[in-house]
């Protein structure tokens, strides 16, 4: 397995100082599937004082559980071998122990695909038979699955999650995804950021309709609402707005299930607002007023239509791309909200034709405006 140079100078670091170590994680996944990953989880013997002491620039990212990460040529979280506490929260353990077996880091982990390590000294470890289900193309969990969601009910989502990020060809394994019904209903105990960010990850992987197809089998227990898929979602470019604003269409009960910026649901609610399709490029300027030029081509492509915000971009819109302002139209109607319905006017006069867009044509217009 080929690993970056900063990669391997940490783990010979760690290795010289007499601590086993080994790289963890989607990193070791996406090698073995012949993908390049993007970033790297190393897991060691080290403590973390061990770890800060070693390397001359750290940042004590989660040292209450033993991750300290290594700022390298990009940042690399290191971690100590560590076992699980008790579950309380259906998400985190209460605490973590320590562990000098690289077996117990291991066990903690949630699918025998992620459940596989490699050292450039020891080769690959894998205790839980990852690599069969790699080559199978089957996503299991460690250990019993049902305890594996009762600890941690993102587990569910990150599993179907999986469905969409690694391939339409992939499959939840018979046991996996029965307990994924069964404990369905524990997502409630998921704050809606953590189901967000797993959703949008689905939604942005290069097999959307096979991880929404997983997510309907349990949508009903999860949520309380059946999930409709819509069609052809990977025909749609990868933007996280406008694919969201597809689904959320169909489903508009997950606005109370996700939690999104204002701009985002600035930007859906935008896509989503209902107007005449633009039979003329006049009706195209129109559109582009009361959408926005940078939602425009979302809310055309939502709809079957060809991109125009291009084609528009140096088209006068708004009022801000007239050729007067608003100290030109004081100088004739005095100040007051006057001054912005003026603007307004004489914008739609240009948007019905572009070429009144002059300071000469729009200052005759504005001394006919009553």
């Amino acid at each position: 397995m080929q690993l970056p140079k900063y990669v391997l100078d940490i783990l010979q670091t760690l290795e010289n100082a007499g601590y086993e170590s080994y790289v963890v994680g989607g990193s070791v996944r996406d090698n073995l599937l012949g993908r390049t990953p993007h970033d790297y989880d190393i897991a060691t013997q080290a403590l973390p004082t061990s770890i800060i002491a070693l390397f001359p620039h750290t940042a004590s990212t989660g040292i209450k559980f033993g991750t300290v990460t290594v700022l390298s040529e990009a940042p690399v979280e290191v971690t100590t071998f560590r076992k699980d506490g008790p579950y309380c929260d259906r998400r985190r353990p209460t605490n973590v122990t320590f562990s000098p077996r690289i077996l117990d880091d291991l066990a903690r982990r949630d699918f025998t695909i992620n459940a596989i390590a490699y050292s450039p000294i020891r080769g690959l470890y894998d205790p839980f038979l990852g690599q069969i289900d790699l080559q199978n193309r089957v996503i299991k969990t460690v250990g019993k699955p049902q305890k594996r969601f009762q600890e941690d009910a993102l587990r569910i989502l990150r599993g179907i999650r999986f469905c969409s990020s690694l391939g339409s060809d992939w499959s939840l394994e018979s046991a996996t995804a029965k307990a994924m019904k069964s404990q369905a209903n524990l997502l409630h105990f998921i704050s809606k950021e953590r189901i967000t960010e797993e959703f949008s990850k689905l939604l942005m992987g290069i097999a959307p309709t096979r991880g929404l197809k997983e997510l309907s089998l349990i949508a009903k227990e999860a949520f309380g609402y059946k999930l409709i898929i819509p069609d052809k979602l990977e025909e749609f470019p990868l933007r996280k707005e406008l694919r969201l604003s597809l689904v959320l269409q169909d489903n508009p009960w997950l606005f109370d299930k996700l939690t999104l910026s204002r701009q985002k649901l600035n930007h859906i609610n935008k896509v989503l607002t209902n107007y005449p399709l633009p039979k003329t490029t006049t009706e195209l300027r129109h559109l582009c007023f009361h959408v926005g030029r940078e939602y425009l081509d979302d809310w055309l492509i939502l709809r079957g239509l060809t991109p125009q915000a291009k084609a528009l971009a140096k088209t006068p819109i708004f009022p801000h791309d007239l050729a007067i302002s608003g100290s030109d139209i004081i100088k004739v109607k005095g100040k007051g909200p006057i001054v912005g319905k003026t603007l307004n006017k004489l914008a739609f006069y240009v948007r019905e034709n572009p070429n009144l867009n002059t300071r000469e044509e729009l200052l005759k217009l504005l001394l006919r405006e009553p």
